[in-house]
């Protein structure tokens, strides 16, 4: 599992805070496509799969812009209207009549006139009905380079492909054609080895999936090794998170499936240590989490900070667990944490990367399929289940975007539309058969083709994480799982399911509608938009209010708006703040400010965001802002599940400290300002607290920093509880304020910030403080014995498995010995100041 440089982690904070600031996304600009024929020079490792024909091909992909609206909806290829050939597989239907080089400008007699890659895949399932005989028609451009140049010959030609049949309204349920994928893809699978790492365990979950009883004494051997009667566990760091989880689901299915006793022991052990590994938010990262500090279980996430797509597989075995006998208190209590942290999110957006926001689209590569698994077998969270089947089901755009690759979202996402039923299935199937399609090969096997975010594959290999070894994430075994619903085997794919969860067919029309209206919104009338604002779906809540703001008409709307913002329906009030952020009405202010405290607290989060859209137009409610942070902040503990992370404070946080409010604090009221920065400073949420860094380095005078000196320096020496990623941001601020003035407390601070930095990042940071302790010249010196001290600790780091040893850590120890070494050798002395006594 790959995890984030410094460099993709500063990407990810900018992508992320753009993503997540309610910003409307733009589609992409129009663009033109190469011309194949041209010879155009392309990338042959990028490419599609070309379903059961046996070709791979280049397709023209959309440039890639962060976050782009067409292609986090699944337009990757929209403007293509060419294919280039790059693979031909030896005894295919295309073995013969294709080769490398050639291009593809149309299906059926008729040159391409939408995406080439889902006309193709449209035209390979027209070709494999029965009343087509598997007969194929492709437009074939073959180069042919001359002494004139680069010419070519277009003509027709045909493959004969299987016949597979139709899909029928009800696949993969009742359904002829995806049984016999289904039957082609389990005798792949059969010829896969199952690989003791969390890999193989999703091979064994497909396998059991089938209920074939010739796989049985292949899957006793492989649980029998997966969990042993010996495994012993330890609370460790490490990315330990991705493995236990994963053989953990394996092998509660298998005893659920089998009632083989043997592997009871390892189930208790691995559920039992998640268990007390969960962090205080019911999250996990690549490993557990740290101790509190007063050596209690179920502190925070260390840095890198929370990772759910690692989290939910471990959270959902902790609840098979159960399922499968393991009652002890920490296994309830982290059901009871990890239930209030996701469920949080109901009604409010799609499971993000971390403790973050919720993710703007319905889908976030499989994640809330798996939360409505999580939910779906705990038998009593009916609401939560629906919600997440309802956001899984209208999520089919989005399975192409994945961070790393959308893979988790091919294995899980079809799980999570069935948690809402058969119908539900069967829409979220039609809506994404052509990829389905289009990823199988004619040997019944099927590809991975995804690269980091979106995208064509990087090579032709048959794994996901890994090579064609299977040492990694089989996408056979990802299909297997998905055409194995209607069998009903495991209790992932909807065993003992609970009927109320189930969609009624009205709610999944309306699920599929509002996976649509992204595109279906340019059409809508005014009215129509203004209603969406009741949409069940919060994604197209935000869609609806971003079309509107772009609506000539919308600036005279803004008295209605106000009402709306005002009324008793939350979802009508939160769409019509977005809609008046986006318009940046001053006339709104007051509405908007008095709405941070209001009851519901997503209605707190809309208000907020539409006054950071304002940006300076919000200027003149700058008072009411700084006394609404200061009067909603909460206690860290007991966390309030109803808004655990408290992200209406980073929405205000980054307007005013690192928005387009800043400049305007010079002049506020620091009766008003100090209060509010107390309050962004011991936030739960590390990202808001980041929003100080900038406004803590550069805007904070002499007399600020002495009237906030005692803050400054809890801020540095505190880590945040949560999304402890940007944690080290507000610490690093706050530091820089201290030394800047050169406060004698500084010195000690910065030794206790050093002894911190692990983790990613922290060979730049390391240097970072040096410099800054540094700069206090030979009044330093009494802080030398504490920063050999600093070298000791990050060795010991590295010892303990908390740091890789090598480089990077010869870069952090380094600069402390360097700094060492300029400390005795200076002869400046700068006056210190002190913090003075409370």
């Amino acid at each position: 599992m790959k995890m984030l440089t410094p460099r993709r982690l500063a990407t990810l904070v900018v992508a992320t805070t753009t993503i997540l600031s309610g910003e409307p996304l733009s589609a992409a600009p129009p663009v033109t496509p190469p011309d194949l024929t041209q010879g155009t020079t392309v990338d042959h490792k990028l490419t599609y799969n070309l379903g059961s024909t046996g070709l791979r091909g280049w397709i023209y992909t959309l440039p890639v812009r962060q976050f782009d609206l067409e292609r986090l909806q699944g337009r990757t290829t929209a403007p293509a209207r060419q294919i280039l050939v790059t693979h031909v597989g030896a005894k295919s239907p295309a073995d013969g009549v294709m080769q490398v080089d050639d291009v593809i400008l149309g299906v059926a007699g008729q040159p391409f006139s939408d995406d080439a890659r889902k006309s193709f895949a449209a035209a390979i399932q027209e070709a494999e009905k029965e009343a087509n005989s598997g007969i194929l028609t492709l437009t074939r451009w073959r180069p042919s380079d001359t002494a004139q140049g680069r010419t070519g010959k277009t003509e027709e030609v045909q493959l004969k492909l299987r016949v597979m049949g139709t899909y029928s309204d009800t696949a993969p349920y009742a359904c002829p054609k995806s049984q016999r994928i289904f039957e082609d893809a389990c005798k792949v699978l059969d010829n896969e080895p199952l690989s003791e790492s969390w890999h193989g365990a999703v091979n064994g979950l497909a396998l059991l999936a089938t209920g074939n009883p010739t796989y049985l004494p292949k899957l006793r051997d492989f649980a029998h090794k997966m969990g042993p009667p010996t495994l012993k566990l330890e609370l460790k760091d490490g990315m330990v998170i991705w493995d236990w989880g994963y053989r953990n689901l394996f092998l509660c299915e298998y005893f659920l499936a089998t009632g083989d006793k043997e592997v009871l022991h390892a189930i208790n052990e691995y559920t039992l240590t998640m268990a007390k590994g969960q962090s205080m938010y019911g999250t996990f990262g690549h490993g557990i989490s740290r101790l509190t500090d007063d050596g209690k279980l179920h502190g925070s996430i260390p840095p890198y900070g929370p990772v759910n797509m690692a989290g939910l597989p471990a959270n959902l075995s902790i609840v098979m667990g159960k399922m499968c006998g393991v009652n002890d208190p920490e296994v309830a209590a982290a059901i009871k944490r990890a239930s209030g942290f996701f469920g949080y999110f109901v009604d409010k957006g799609a499971i993000p990367y971390g403790e973050h926001e919720p993710w703007p689209y319905h889908e976030n590569n499989g994640k809330n399929s798996l939360t409505a698994l999580l939910f779906s077998l705990q038998g009593d969270k009916v609401n939560e289940a629906q919600f997440f089947a309802k956001m899984a089901t209208a999520g089919f755009r989005s399975r192409e975007c994945g961070h790393t690759g959308q893979g988790f979202s091919y294995l899980w996402s079809a799980l999570g539309a069935n948690v809402g039923g058969p119908t539900a299935a069967a829409a979220f199937v039609k809506e994404a058969s052509w990829h389905l399609d289009l990823v199988r090969r004619c040997d019944g096997s099927f590809t991975y083709d995804g690269g980091e975010q979106y995208g064509p594959g990087s090579t032709a290999d048959n794994t996901y994480y890994g090579n064609s070894s299977y040492d990694g994430l089989s996408p056979t075994a990802t299909y297997v799982l998905t055409y194995a619903m209607p069998l009903k085997k495991l209790c992932i794919t909807g065993k003992n399911a609970n009927p109320a969860s189930w969609l009624t067919p009205q709610q999944v029309a309306a699920a599929i509608a509002s996976g649509r209206f992204d595109l279906d919104r340019k059409q809508m009338s005014v009215p129509q938009l203004v209603t969406a604002f009741g949409d069940w779906s919060p994604i197209v809540r935000s869609w609806a209010a971003d079309e509107l703001a772009r609506r000539p008409e919308a600036k005279g709307m803004v008295p209605e708006l106000i009402t709306m913002a005002q009324g008793k329906d939350v979802h009508l009030a939160q769409g019509a703040c977005e809609a008046l952020g986006l318009i940046k009405s001053e006339q709104a202010l007051p509405v908007l400010v008095g709405l941070l405290t209001a009851e519901d607290r997503w209605l707190r989060y809309k208000a907020a965001q539409a006054i950071k859209k304002m940006g300076g137009t919000a200027t003149p409610a700058i008072p009411e802002i700084l006394q609404a942070l200061a009067k909603t902040a909460e206690p860290l503990q007991p966390i309030t599940w109803a808004d655990p992370i408290q992200f209406t404070h980073g929405q205000l946080a980054s307007a005013l400290f690192a928005g387009g409010l800043t400049e305007s604090l010079k002049a506020a009221d620091r009766n008003l300002l100090y209060p509010a920065i107390r309050a962004v400073s011991t936030n739960a949420d590390g990202m808001a607290r980041a929003t100080l860094r900038s406004y803590f380095e550069t805007m904070l005078t002499l007399e600020d920093v002495q009237a906030l000196a005692p803050d400054l320096l809890v801020a540095v020496k505190s880590l945040c509880p949560a999304d402890t990623m940007f944690g080290a941001e507000i610490r690093m601020g706050a530091f820089k304020a201290l030394t800047k003035y050169h406060y004698q407390e500084g010195l000690e601070a910065g030794i206790i910030f050093a002894k911190t930095q692990g983790g990613h990042g922290s060979e730049s940071r390391t240097g970072e403080i040096m410099r800054e302790i540094v700069a206090y010249g030979s009044a330093a010196r009494d802080s030398i014995p504490g920063l050999k001290e600093v070298i000791v600790t990050l060795n010991d780091q590295c010892q303990r498995g908390e740091f890789p040893a090598g480089d990077l850590n010869d870069r952090r120890t380094g600069a402390v010995a360097a700094a060492i070494k300029a400390i005795e050798a200076a002869t400046e002395h700068p006056e210190l100041r002190s913090i003075a006594p409370k």
